[in-house]
């Protein structure tokens, strides 16, 4: 018997053997891989850093209001003016007015047009306390001056202002108002002095506004006065921060992703040139195997290499069987090939070769 040697090509080649599981875990992670490293490199090629350049002081502005007020008598058998003790408590029925000078200055540190407006107001207030809490009750105003302008450019605005409260007047009114309601209220003479400027430097809007209060008691037997005769407010006015954004390239982050990406293409190349699926053997298989080979030991005689045979001409049976009594007739002995996934029976009859393979 002739028997021609033909070499049994491999259809994987020298490839790993993996579950499907773990080569399509590998593909993932690779593709993870890409796209982490493909994310860092735009960042990195996109990287912006900031600069500010500190504001610096573009107008710097002060409000100063100071006020003088005269009480001025009733004429009375009891207390003359030149007889008054200079201090914040006074009768309130012997009063018959209050003269007050204003002056007021706004001065700036940049010379600019400034726009203003002013008034004075009196303002009667009062409010009403109970166990569940204070209420307002009344709230009236009269204006008793108010004014407004444009000025040349100028670093420097005055208003100096007099006039003449008519104390009695509020004070009869408050106490007629506390007899007809039947309340007992704390109330107050508000004299108020407001004013709002604007200007522009530096095509930046600069609006100001600065209120004083002069007040006293009306109503009760006493008034009780709370003057502001000095005071004082400044601010200032600041450029807008400039800030400037560049491109800052991180080239050791690009370094880093462009060997992310890198790894992540070799890891999918690798999975597909180098692996391939590893396929479970069926319990129904080797089930099969064992069975033939105890059931035939005596005919059977395993071989290590299966490229001696010409097993792609040879011809195939149906069944086992069929095989055992090709051998019986040719008096030949039936060769067996294993792997882990099929088995290769051979019988050469002759110059031909009879094949029955089991998956």
């Amino acid at each position: 018997m002739k028997i021609r040697m033909r070499r049994r090509k491999s259809s994987s080649g020298n490839r790993i053997k993996l579950s499907n599981a773990v080569r399509i875990s590998l593909i993932l992670l690779s593709i993870i891989i890409i796209a982490i490293g493909s994310g860092n490199m735009i960042k990195s090629l996109t990287n912006k850093t900031q600069s500010v350049t500190e504001s610096s002081v573009l107008y710097k502005y002060d409000n100063k209001f100071s006020s003088d007020a005269k009480i001025n008598l009733k004429d009375n058998i009891y207390v003359h003016e030149d007889e008054m003790i200079d201090g914040q408590s006074y009768l309130s029925d012997i009063i018959s007015n209050i003269a007050m000078d204003i002056d007021y200055k706004y001065s700036a540190s940049v010379p600019s047009q400034i726009t203003y407006s002013y008034k004075i107001e009196a303002i009667m207030k009062a409010s009403y306390t109970n166990t569940k809490g204070t209420y307002d009750v009344l709230n009236k105003i009269d204006t008793i001056e108010e004014g407004s302008a444009t000025t040349d450019v100028a670093s420097e605005l005055s208003i100096k202002d007099k006039i003449t409260i008519n104390y009695a007047k509020y004070h009869q009114t408050m106490k007629e108002f506390k007899q007809t309601m039947g309340i007992n209220t704390d109330s107050k003479l508000y004299v108020r002095f407001t004013i709002d400027t604007s200007t522009n430097i530096n095509s930046k809007d600069v609006k100001n506004q600065y209120v004083a209060d002069y007040k006293i008691t009306i109503g009760d037997k006493i008034a009780i006065v709370e003057d502001v005769k000095n005071d004082s407010k400044s601010n200032i006015v600041k450029a807008d921060e400039i800030r400037t954004e560049q491109i800052d390239i991180d080239y050791k982050g690009v370094a880093i992703s462009l060997v992310a990406i890198l790894i992540g293409i070799a890891g999918i190349v690798f999975v597909v040139k180098k692996t391939e699926e590893l396929k479970s053997v069926s319990n129904e298989y080797k089930r099969e195997l064992n069975r033939i080979l105890k059931s035939y030991e005596d005919k059977i005689v395993e071989i290590q290499d299966i490229n001696n045979f010409d097993i792609e001409n040879a011809t195939k049976v149906k069944d086992i069987i069929q095989l055992r009594k090709l051998a019986e007739e040719a008096l030949v002995p039936i060769y067996c090939y294993m792997s882990e996934t099929e088995a290769y029976f051979i019988v050469t009859k002759y110059e031909n070769s009879y094949i029955f393979i089991l998956k």
